[in-house]
């Protein structure tokens, strides 16, 4: 009882203390287990507007060994979004952090390799990539580790043989796997490719995507149809 009362005379002395007592006597007593209760509703309340809000994710592109000229998102990404999605609650990751180096030396694996390829396999074997945008040596790297899909079975039979016609086709092993994107207006306008070895730019489906119809969409889109 004693330091009760003790207490409660503490407290009343504080009350008709100056106003710099008082503020000592807060920071003393009340003011880290305010600044936690703060913190830990700050917390919460972004923990649940980034689950009430987050964005569905409809498609993912992979775009290895490429470099933006500026305005990709604005002018290739986001008139794809207004006229296939609801941007409002749909998203669509145009990913092109990823550098990989097709040539064997121990420097250019360490400095590209490690990191991209690891990312690369997990988001393959987790069905996450639903386009794979890279330069013809790279698509052919991962094709020898039956990463990609055969055409013949994404796309119309029409389309695909009208695009062989036309030397549109990358085939690996006698299986058609990548349409070429040398043709693709947008996609020059908008990305520069800075792989090890010129060449063809192929678009490829990776296997185990749950998302192909918009991958198909999205090709489509990129070739000008």
């Amino acid at each position: 009882m004693a330091k009760m009362d003790e207490f409660r005379e503490e407290r009343e002395q504080i009350k008709h203390a100056p106003l710099s007592k008082r503020i000592e006597y807060f920071k003393d007593y009340y003011l880290v287990p305010v600044l936690i209760v703060i913190a830990a509703v700050v917390f919460a309340i972004f923990l649940v507007t980034s689950v009430l809000f987050k964005k569905q994710e409809v498609l993912y592109v992979s775009m290895v060994n490429f470099a933006d000229l500026g305005e990709a998102e604005a002018n290739l990404v986001a008139p794809f979004e207004q006229s296939h999605i609801n941007t409002k609650k749909e998203e669509i990751i145009v990913d092109r952090s990823t550098s990989i180096s097709t040539e064997r030396g121990e420097t250019n694996f360490v400095k590209y390799n490690y990191e991209s390829e690891q990312k690369l396999l997990t988001l393959v074997l987790a069905g996450e990539i639903d386009l794979f945008v890279s330069g013809e040596d790279v698509v052919e790297h991962y094709a020898e580790q039956d990463w990609f899909d055969d055409l013949g079975t994404i796309l119309d039979r029409t389309v695909l043989e009208g695009l062989d016609d036309d030397g549109n086709i990358l085939y690996y092993n006698g299986v058609p796997i990548g349409v070429s994107l040398d043709d693709s207006e947008l996609l020059a306008e908008n990305y520069y490719y800075i792989g090890e070895q010129e060449g063809p730019v192929y678009a490829v489906f990776p296997a185990g995507s749950g998302r192909r119809e918009m991958a198909v969409e999205f090709l489509r889109y990129l070739m000008g149809e």
